[in-house]
C-alpha cells in the first residue's frame, strides 16, 4: 500500500499531540521469517552458476493443506546431494513456460569456417570450426526436462572473405542461409525434490501470528515481501508488480474430466493483523496445462474502503474445466497456483490462505469441512510476561489466573447438533528436575462453531511441583482434543517455556513498528516490576526496518526509578544512560539486537527503561500485535510531559532486558542440582566459540535459543559461535559416559 493510504487507514492509531507523535506504522522485513527460511550461502553457487530444475514426485488427490503443520512449503535452495544431473546449451519448447531464464542466440545449421590468405601459394585457405553442442528436450512440452534429451550441434554464423593478390581483405559475405533463433539456458541443473512435501515452492510464509480467526491454526501468507523476509523491490515506494506464489506440486489428473467434478476451494482473508490489499493488488489462482502454460482461472482485486466485515475468511470454489484452448487440464502432471499482485517494498498487500482442497466427486456447494482445529498457539502461562528471569518466577503469583484456547468445529453439525468431544491438558517441567505439575484432566464439552477451553495455571498448576530455582527452569504445557474427524495433525498444541534470565513481554514476532516522531524531545518509557532489586546486565531491541531509513538515526537509552505523568513541571532525570547509540539491524535468527552493559547496575522493583530522541523520524522499534501484556506499561514524553501511551492498537514494543543475580559470573555455570554435570564457560560474553570445562572425558552439546528452538549441536569442548547472532543462549551439556548433564546460560556478542 502507498504511503499516503497508509495514513488513511492508520489515523486511529497515530495520536498528535502539537509536532509530536507516536506512530505505528508497517514493516518492509518480516524478522521472524528469518528464523523460517534462512538462506544457507553455501549453496548459493549453484544458482550463480546457472538454474535448479526441481523433478518432483506426483501428487494423487485429494490434495488438502490447512498448512497447520510446518514444513509442506519447500525451498528452491536444494541441497547440492539433490543435484541428479547437469545439461549444458539446454533448448526446448519447455524452457520459458517453466519459468526458466532463457538467452537468445543466432546459430546456422551448417559447418562454420574461418578463412585465411596463403600467401606463399596465392591461395585461400579454410578452416572447419568446431561446432557447439547443445542439449535438445523434444518438441513438446509435457514432462518437462524428463525425457531422454538428443545432442545437437550448432555453428555461430560466419563471413566468408575475398581477398586481393596482397592478401589484403577486399570484401566479405555473411553466411547465414541456415540461420536461427534459439532461446536456450547456457546451464541447467536437475534436482530431485523431497518426497512428501505438498508444494514446490516457500515464497509465501507459513505462521500463525498475522491471520484473525482462521478456520483453523496456521496459515499461508501472500504480501509483498520474498521467501527471506526481504522485500523484492526496495528501490522505491511506487514498486509494484508479481510477489508471492504458492505453488503445488504436481497432480495426477490423468484419465478424469469434467464429468468427474474437480474442485480445488481453498479460504482467503485480506489483511488480518497486516495491511489491507489496494484497489491495483489482486490475488489470482492458475492452472497448468498439460503443454506447461499457465492460465489464470480466478482473481480477487484489492479494497478501495476496506470494512471490517471484509476481514474475515471467506471460501472460494473453482472447478476444474475440461480443457483451455486445443489443451487439457487433465493430465499426469496438473499443477495450480495461488499468487498475488502488490507493492514489493515491504510488508504490505497480506492475504492469508488456509484449507486448500483439490478432490473430485465436488460441487459448489460442497463447503463443508469436517473438522475440529486449534486456531491459535498455546497461549503464555505466565501472567505480567511472556519470557522472566526463572529466579524472578514465583509461580503463586506469576502464572496466569486464567487463559482461553480457542477451537473451532468447522463442520455444520455444530450449529445444530454439536458434538460431545474430550479436551485433554497437562503440564510437567524437564528442567532443572523433572515433575508433573498437572496430571491429564480430562473433559467434555460440545464443540460448537467456536469453543473455548479455560485452563487455570494459578489454580491448577501445583505450585509444589516447582524446584527452587536459581538457573533455568523449562515448563512443557500441553492440551489436545480427540474429535471424529480425520484431521489429526491440528489437534495438540503445546508450549515449550524456557526461563533464563530474560524479561519480556513480546512473543517473539513483530507485526508492525512503533516509534516517536516529530519536533523536539521525545523520550518512551517501559515500566517493569520485579519481585525483588537485581542486577541488570544487558538488554535487547528488535529494530524494525520500516520505509523510512533511519540507520543513521542518534538517540540514548535510559533507564529512570520513576516517572511522574501528566505534571509537566517534575523533570524526571535518568539513572542511567546509554548514550550516541543507531538503530542495529539483525537479519538474523531472532532479529534482537544485544546490548551487554559495561557496568551492570543494580534495578529497584520498579523502573522504566526506554530511550530519548530529538530527531523527528520514528526510531522504528518492532511492536507485537499478538502480545498485549506490555500495552498498559508503556509512556511516552512528547512536549514535556510524560503521558500513558496514547496507541489504542494493544501490543508490545520489542525492548528486553537480561538480568543476573549472581553477577559477575554472569550465566557461566551450571545450576548446583544433585547430579548436576559439574559445568563453566568461558569466555562469557563470548565473540567466536566457548570453551567447555568440565571432568568429563566425553561430551555432546546443544545450544537452543530463548524460544526454545535448536540451534546448534555437536561434540567435544569448543562451541564454535559464528553462525549465530548476538543474543542470549542456552546450552544443554551432558557426559555420554555418566549420563550428568547441565543447562547454561551464555551472551554472543560482537562488540
Amino acid at each position: 500500500m502507498r504511503k499516503s493510504i497508509w495514513v488513511l487507514c492508520c489515523a486511529a492509531l497515530v495520536v498528535t499531540v502539537s509536532a509530536q507523535e507516536e506512530v505505528v506504522t508497517p514493516l518492509t522485513v518480516n524478522i521472524p521469517q528469518y528464523r523460517v527460511n534462512r538462506s544457507p550461502s553455501k549453496y548459493k553457487y549453484l544458482i550463480e552458476k546457472g538454474q535448479i530444475v526441481v523433478q518432483s514426485d506426483t501428487l494423487s488427490l485429494p490434495f488438502i493443506d490447512d498448512f497447520s503443520r510446518p514444513g509442506t512449503l519447500r525451498s528452491y535452495k536444494w541441497i547440492e546431494n539433490h543435484i541428479t544431473d547437469t545439461f549444458f546449451n539446454v533448448i526446448g519448447p519447455c524452457l520459458i513456460p517453466e519459468g526458466v531464464v532463457t538467452q537468445q542466440i543466432t546459430v546456422i545449421s551448417d559447418t562454420a569456417y574461418t578463412y585465411s590468405y596463403n600467401s606463399v601459394t596465392n591461395t585461400v585457405d579454410s578452416a572447419a570450426l568446431p561446432p557447439i553442442q547443445f542439449t535438445f528436450f523434444g518438441p513438446s512440452t509435457q514432462n518437462c526436462l524428463s525425457a531422454t534429451p538428443q545432442t545437437l550441434y550448432f555453428w555461430k554464423p560466419y563471413k566468408r572473405y575475398i581477398f586481393d593478390s596482397s592478401g589484403h581483405i577486399i570484401d566479405s559475405i555473411p553466411v547465414n542461409s541456415t540461420a536461427q533463433t534459439l532461446d536456450y539456458a547456457p546451464v541447467i541443473y536437475v534436482a530431485q525434490g523431497e518426497p512428501g512435501t505438498l508444494w514446490f515452492d516457500n515464497y509465501a510464509w507459513r505462521n500463525n501470528t498475522f491471520p484473525l480467526n482462521p478456520p483453523t491454526i496456521g496459515v499461508a501468507t501472500l504480501d509483498g515481501l520474498n521467501e527471506y523476509g526481504l522485500p523484492y523491490n526496495n528501490t522505491s515506494v511506487n514498486t509494484y508488480g508479481n510477489a508471492d506464489q504458492l505453488t503445488s506440486k504436481p497432480i495426477n489428473l490423468q484419465g478424469l474430466t469434467e464429468a468427474d467434478s474437480v474442485y480445488l476451494s481453498f479460504l482467503y482473508q485480506p489483511k488480518g493483523l497486516g495491511e489491507a490489499p489496494d484497489p491495483q493488488d489482486s490475488l489470482i489462482v492458475s492452472f497448468k496445462d498439460i503443454g506447461g502454460i499457465w492460465y489464470d482461472m480466478w482473481a480477487r482485486p484489492g479494497y478501495a474502503v476496506f470494512h471490517p466485515d471484509s476481514n474475515r475468511f471467506q471460501q472460494v470454489f473453482i472447478k476444474i474445466p475440461d480443457r483451455p484452448i486445443f489443451s487439457t487440464f487433465f493430465h499426469p502432471t496438473f499443477q495450480f497456483r495461488i499468487r498475488n499482485k502488490a507493492s514489493l517494498y515491504g510488508m504490505l498487500d497480506h492475504w492469508h490462505i488456509d484449507y486448500v482442497k483439490l478432490d473430485k466427486n465436488r460441487s459448489a456447494t460442497d463447503t463443508i469441512i469436517n473438522d475440529v482445529s486449534f486456531v491459535y498457539d498455546f497461549p503464555c502461562v505466565l501472567k505480567n510476561y511472556t519470557l522472566m528471569p526463572a529466579d524472578h518466577f514465583q509461580p503463586a503469583t506469576d502464572l496466569a489466573d486464567s487463559i482461553w484456547i480457542q477451537v473451532n468445529n468447522l463442520s455444520p453439525a455444530a450449529f445444530t447438533n454439536p458434538p460431545a468431544t474430550n479436551f485433554t491438558y497437562g503440564a510437567a517441567i524437564n528442567y532443572p528436575a523433572q515433575a508433573i505439575v498437572l496430571n491429564n484432566l480430562t473433559q467434555t464439552f460440545n464443540a460448537t462453531p467456536e469453543y473455548n477451553i479455560n485452563i487455570r495455571p494459578a489454580e491448577e498448576y501445583q505450585v509444589s511441583s516447582f524446584p527452587s530455582l536459581t538457573d533455568s527452569l523449562v515448563l512443557i504445557s500441553e492440551v489436545y482434543v480427540v474429535p471424529n474427524d480425520s484431521r489429526k495433525i491440528n489437534d495438540t498444541l503445546r508450549q515449550r517455556l524456557i526461563l533464563s534470565n530474560i524479561l519480556a513481554y513480546d512473543d517473539g514476532s513483530a507485526e508492525a513498528a512503533y516509534g516517536l516522531t516529530g519536533l523536539g524531545i521525545k523520550k518512551f518509557a517501559y515500566k517493569f516490576t520485579i519481585p525483588q532489586p537485581d542486577t541488570l546486565v544487558g538488554f535487547q531491541v528488535m529494530f524494525a526496518q520500516v520505509e523510512q531509513k533511519v540507520n543513521d538515526l542518534v538517540f540514548n537509552y535510559q533507564l529512570w526509578d520513576s516517572i511522574t505523568p501528566g505534571n509537566p513541571a517534575v523533570n524526571d532525570e535518568p539513572v542511567f544512560a546509554v548514550e550516541n547509540k543507531k538503530p542495529y539491524y539483525v537479519d538474523s535468527v531472532n532479529g534482537f539486537y544485544t546490548y551487554v552493559l559495561d557496568s551492570p547496575i543494580i534495578v529497584p522493583r520498579q523502573f522504566y527503561f526506554g530511550w530519548a530522541q530529538e530527531d523527528t523520524r520514528s526510531l522504528q522499534i518492532g511492536y507485537d500485535l499478538n502480545s498485549k501484556l506490555g500495552h498498559p506499561n508503556m509512556y511516552a514524553y512528547k512536549n514535556s510531559t510524560w503521558l500513558p501511551t496514547q496507541i489504542t492498537l494493544k501490543g508490545s514494543p520489542m525492548i528486553r532486558l537480561i538480568f543476573d543475580s549472581e553477577y559477575p559470573g554472569f550465566g557461566t555455570r551450571a545450576g548446583t542440582l544433585p547430579g548436576a554435570l559439574p559445568v563453566t564457560l568461558h569466555p562469557v560474553p563470548a565473540t567466536d566459540f566457548i570453551t567447555i570445562h568440565s571432568p568429563a572425558a566425553s561430551l555432546r552439546y546443544e545450544v537452543y535459543d530463548v524460544s526454545g528452538y535448536l540451534l546448534l549441536n555437536g561434540s567435544g569442548k569448543v562451541i564454535l559461535l559464528h553462525t549465530l547472532p548476538d543474543g542470549m543462549y542456552i546450552t544443554r551439556i551432558w557426559d555420554v559416559i555418566s549420563g550428568q548433564s547441565a543447562a547454561v546460560k551464555f551472551i554472543k556478542t560482537t562488540h
